[in-house]
């Protein structure tokens, strides 16, 4: 059944008061209207940094001294004596405290469940109780604190059954660790100006070093990078730092190249844009489907690039990598005969035959079965054989600027392997990322910024042209539609599908893009807005130009609600308005698994239970440059109105969780509101891990927040926390993820294995972008100041 958990066992927060301050109104010059709300005032705050030692290593610990060994253990050994007369230590519990110690006003709590810091005279009452457990703060996540021992200087050694951690508790500016991120993602996370994410890392004598491979969000995670440092250059030039303002633009310079290259790698000359790119013999190659690009010319004198065999590419893994050029399968089916001496048709009718509705095979307009073809054809009896592989041919090349991300390096376009199967997000991050590097970033003061800004207004034209000019869709070297860069009015359709529930009751789930429509809606209106933009700049393009905006002009039209691609476009900021509304109308089949509450779930209307975490971020990203425009062209139009009245939407459930990306734009585009929690904003900030290891953690038994069951139905078996945590207290996230998960895995129980095996000279890590990239924004906008 649906299940509320509430333990009273804890610090009592309602004895922690709150302390607020009156708002000031201020100008801000970077708005183009007067902003009414107030700055944060940003001072130094404890960070805190863990040195790990294991039971059978302390002992012979280098770094430390045998008289300070000698102490800790003995003073370990004494906060296992617990005071009784402490009414803080009796009302979390005699049973449940295990080893107890001061500092000053700081008291450290350790408990059969973790680790408690408890200073009730700290400045922000956020900070007065802090919950530290799991592999991050206690050795190797036994959470059974055995002793503690306080360092003098703020922090803490605490032990259990593995090992020692000494918590140590530096004081530092959030401008601190914004440098400590721009170098960790620097010399961890970055491969040729792409910044990776959750990779393999290994730390030695202090130092990490990380191993970055491809990822199918490349473009849209270097994109929110470089939008950060984009950030950083703009808070710069404010403030005249003009170090800052160089280190700033050869950061942000070096990954919008990385992005506009996935524009350009394919050389299909076309607007396609690739997922991401790698080089022959030096990264690995997932699955997908990929292209490689081919030494020297085809017979008809076309440079080319052939799909490579993967998984996903030669099995028909994928409905959307079907070849649908009959030529091309023609093609296929000739070189298969020529190379094995037997039919293709005959070989793989039955693994790759469309089959009906009734699985019955579908006939052609000969009467033979229809065999799908897919980009590599390969040999029944010898599947290492591939005896076709698709052609891309390759009308330009990259521009040298871009190349030379690779061929600085020694490698040529002969290296270069790249992936195809685009999907809207690689299409957010790089329309976002040109529309703000060629309007702030490229602005003169560098020597390749001509050539860049012209560059951005080429790929954007092209890239939006591609898809408004192929029934708004993104279209891929077989002919089909990629998976998910789908834009088109039936791709919105309210369609159900009665056999996704084998019960009957709720009639089945929504199938296409019925729930991402007022997501798709936002992007491509997002897109076709930049695209207009970006051809502004540039009389070369003016039949362009015209052609977008009068795309545009449709997406503020009259919305029939009919679902057929003659209405492409059409009417969208009406599918935008309808977010909430969509949401409702899925709870119900999304929660189809779930009978026992689904009638609960569907009256209650509780729609943030249907939310897609990684859909804001989505969002968010779109509607920056939307609203940005937008406003620049008139901050009082209708138009901007309805866009807040979009925002406002999905703020609804954003503003729960206290992400600053999310609040720092929703303040950007309500200038004159003066409640928005912008310092809760910058607290999530100054408690966000200077070292974003994907540790595992488990609030599941903390006594302090509900349990949720069932909290999202992606989530299936896991349970919520009601309340979002400070993010060193959380699961470490990319903005793209339930940030009020409990715990790690999808069990009611973490799995012990996940929990405790952890080693502390390697893992996974993630970049310092879901910092730098709000922090500046922040600085920029003026909603944090005083650093």
């Amino acid at each position: 059944m649906f299940t509320v958990k509430k333990v009273m066992k804890i610090v009592p927060l309602a004895l922690l008061v709150a302390i607020g301050s009156p708002l000031q109104v201020f100008a801000d010059s970077i708005n183009p209207v007067q902003t009414a709300y107030a700055p944060v005032a940003l001072e130094a705050a404890f960070q805190k940094q863990m040195v790990y030692y294991a039971s059978s290593q302390f002992a012979s610990a280098a770094d430390l001294t045998d008289d300070q060994k000698t102490a800790i253990q003995a003073g370990l050994a004494a906060s296992r004596t617990i005071p009784g007369d402490m009414e803080l230590l009796n009302v979390i519990g005699a049973d449940n405290v295990t080893a107890f110690t001061r500092e000053r006003d700081t008291l450290w709590i350790g408990t059969k469940s973790g680790l408690q810091r408890v200073n009730l005279k700290e400045k922000d009452p956020r900070n007065y109780t802090e919950y530290l457990a799991g592999p991050r703060y206690l050795y190797n996540g036994d959470d059974q604190v055995t002793g503690l021992y306080a360092d003098g200087d703020n922090g803490v050694w605490v032990e259990n059954s593995k090992g020692i951690v000494h918590i140590i508790m530096t004081a530092k500016t959030l401008k601190q660790k914004a440098d400590t991120y721009e170098q960790m993602t620097q010399s961890v996370n970055e491969r040729r100006g792409m910044v990776a994410e959750d990779i393999g890392y290994s730390l030695a004598d202090g130092q990490y070093t990380g191993n970055p491979q491809s990822n199918d969000n490349d473009g849209l995670w270097t994109g929110e990078y470089a939008l950060g440092e984009i950030y950083r250059y703009l808070a710069a030039k404010q403030t005249g730092d003009t170090a800052e303002m160089a280190a700033a633009k050869t950061d942000a310079t070096h990954a919008a190249k990385a992005v506009m290259l996935l524009a350009q790698i394919s050389g299909r000359g076309d607007g396609f844009l690739a997922r991401s790119y790698i080089l022959k013999g030096v990264e690995s190659q997932p699955n997908g489907l990929w292209f490689e690009k081919q030494p020297g010319v085809d017979a008809d004198g076309n440079k080319y690039a052939l799909a490579v065999n993967t998984g996903d590419a030669s099995t028909g893994k994928k409905d959307n990598f079907i070849v649908r050029d009959p030529a091309q399968i023609a093609e296929a089916k000739a070189a298969y005969v020529a190379a094995t001496g037997r039919s293709y048709d005959t070989d793989w009718g039955g693994d790759f035959g469309e089959k009906d509705d009734d699985n019955n095979p579908v006939l052609d307009t000969d009467g033979a079965p229809i065999v799908d073809v897919y980009p590599v054809v390969l040999d029944k009896q010898n599947p290492s054989n591939a005896v076709w592989r698709l052609k891309s041919v390759i009308h330009e090349d990259v521009d040298p600027l871009l190349a030379s991300l690779y061929t600085d390096m020694g490698y040529t376009d002969s290296d270069v392997i790249y992936k195809a199967d685009t999907s809207s997000d690689e299409v957010t991050g790089q329309m976002s990322l040109l529309y703000f590097a060629a309007k702030y970033l490229f602005d003169g003061t560098g020597t390749e910024d001509g050539q860049l800004k012209a560059l951005a207004i080429k790929l954007g034209d092209k890239l939006v042209k591609h898809i408004v000019t192929n029934g708004f869709r993104f279209v891929d070297a077989h002919g089909n539609a990629t998976k998910w860069a789908r834009w088109y009015a039936s791709y919105f359709a309210e369609s159900i599908d009665p056999t996704l529930n084998v019960n009957g009751n709720p009639p089945g789930e929504y199938t296409g893009g019925y729930e991402d429509a007022t997501l798709n809606a936002a992007e491509i209106m997002s897109f076709v807005k930049v695209a207009a933009y970006l051809t502004s700049l540039d009389a070369a393009y003016s039949e362009d130009h015209a052609l977008f905006q009068g795309v545009y002009e449709d997406m503020w039209g009259e919305w029939k609600g009919i679902y057929d691609d003659s209405e492409n476009g059409k009417g969208y900021i009406h599918v935008m308005e309808e977010y909430i509304k969509r949401k409702k109308e899925v709870i119900s089949s999304d929660f189809d698994d779930y009978q026992d509450i689904n009638s609960i779930i569907h009256a209650s209307g509780d729609w943030t239970l249907v939310v897609n975490y990684s859909d804001e971020n989505l969002f968010a990203m779109s509607f920056l440059p939307l609203i940005d425009i937008e406003m620049q062209e008139n901050p009082n139009s209708d138009r901007v109105a309805a866009l807040r009245g979009v925002l406002e939407q999905w703020w609804t459930n954003m503003k729960r969780e206290n992400n600053p990306f999310y609040t720092f734009l929703y303040q950007y585009a309500n200038p004159q509101k003066t409640d928005v929690d912008l310092s809760s904003a910058a607290w999530m900030l100054e408690r966000m891990p200077q070292y974003r290891i994907n540790f595992p953690v488990n609030n599941s038994s903390r006594k302090d927040l509900f349990l949720i069951d069932y909290f999202n139905y992606r989530d299936k078996g896991s349970k919520s926390v009601n309340r979002a945590l400070p993010f060193d207290e959380s699961l470490n996230i990319k903005f793209n993820s339930n940030p009020f998960t409990a715990h790690t895995g999808t069990n009611d129980k973490v799995n012990p294995t996940a929990y405790n095996n952890v080693d502390y000279s390697s893992g996974s890590i993630q970049s310092g972008t879901w910092f730098t990239l709000p922090y500046w924004m922040g600085r920029y906008y003026g909603m944090l100041q005083g650093e």
